[in-house]
């Protein structure tokens, strides 16, 4: 890929929030908990005849959370009951973990919410909405979209819940970047001149992304997977190079084969040091030389993970994506003052 735009990705963190039975003031939930053998607490819950006003077009990043919590512990009070009621004594609070740390999560984009050790949830967006897959005991007990959670709280008196527990929503965010340099950050080497193997993309950089660039109102989309980045269509390989050979050899060099064996590749590197708070993945055209390429890389705002793309020697913010198209539209335009824009 000849001139990697500047992108900057959204990265929607639908954060856990741990809760339980909810009692209203005025019988929005009346529910009580009974203790089973196994020391689970167990929601009953008797609703009115009330539907609530909660909008999957509308939700803040803290009702998201919210939603997700108050639906698994209504409808699933055996396993989840009890984090819901935990959820309301403590501040809520959701870790963000590496998804393939977790075997049993088969489902999602890469990155898993975790309530508590044994409670969790990834989402994967379906046809423009989020898909949310709930997880207890290491088993998937059920999956909904969150337009499904929304409207299943709005006939659940839910929306109580949502409105007590969105207020304290917290996420601290424990994935590590595991791709370093050295001999973990490549793999697979061909038998073409320069190919040092497939560059290992963060993991929390996987995924696809959503965000504006500065100036244009069409929203951009960018996916990253184990060892390529796909955006405008196209596909680009990541490859690490030889430093030997690309300090003696040009593309011009190369024969027109060569070239087209490479032509769908990227020259990929993953920057040592963090820059402005921030570990970023390079990409070039294969065999660039005059040009700084894009840079990548994975932060949090808003209490939501999101990539950061970034451009030049300085690397100066280009865009922020997110996770979804509605919190990309949400903020964008939007300036961060923990971000570096070159000012």
């Amino acid at each position: 890929m000849k001139n990697i735009k500047k992108i900057t990705f959204l990265a929607l963190a639908v954060i856990i929030l741990s809760g339980c039975s909810h009692q209203s003031k005025k019988s929005e939930i009346h529910s009580s908990s009974t203790s089973t053998g196994k020391g689970l607490v167990v929601v009953n819950k008797h609703h009115t005849n009330k539907v609530g006003h909660l909008s999957s077009n509308d939700l803040s990043p803290q009702k998201t959370v919210s939603v997700v919590v108050a639906y698994a512990g209504i409808k699933f009070p055996a396993q989840w009951g009890r984090a819901l009621n935990d959820t309301q004594k403590d501040k809520l609070t959701v870790d963000l973990k590496n998804q393939s740390n977790y075997p049993y999560m088969q489902d999602g984009s890469g990155v898993a919410y975790m309530v508590t050790p044994s409670l969790g949830y990834t989402l994967q967006e379906v046809d423009g909405d989020n898909k949310i897959y709930l997880y207890a005991d290491k088993k998937k007990i059920a999956q909904a979209t969150m337009s499904q959670m929304v409207d299943y709280l709005n006939h659940n008196d839910g929306e109580s819940i949502v409105s007590k527990l969105a207020p304290q929503a917290n996420v601290n965010d424990e994935r590590n970047n595991d791709s370093t340099p050295g001999d973990k950050s490549t793999i697979s080497k061909t038998k073409l001149p320069g190919d040092a193997g497939l560059v290992n993309v963060p993991q929390n950089l996987q995924g696809t992304w959503y965000g504006y660039n500065e100036g244009s109102d069409k929203l951009d989309k960018i996916t990253f997977s184990d060892h390529e980045f796909i955006a405008s269509g196209q596909t680009v390989e990541l490859h690490k190079i030889d430093s030997g050979f690309f300090n003696s050899h040009t593309y011009s060099d190369m024969s027109d084969s060569y070239h087209k064996a490479t032509k769908n590749w990227g020259m990929a590197t993953i920057v040592d040091k963090p820059l402005h708070g921030i570990r970023w993945l390079n990409i070039r055209s294969w065999m660039q030389g005059a040009g700084d390429g894009g840079y990548y890389g994975a932060h949090t705002e808003d209490g939501q993970p999101v990539m950061v793309t970034a451009y030049g020697a300085t690397c100066a913010t280009g865009s922020v994506y997110w996770k979804t198209p509605a919190l990309a539209k949400q903020h964008k335009d939007k300036k961060f003052d923990d971000l570096y824009y070159g000012d």
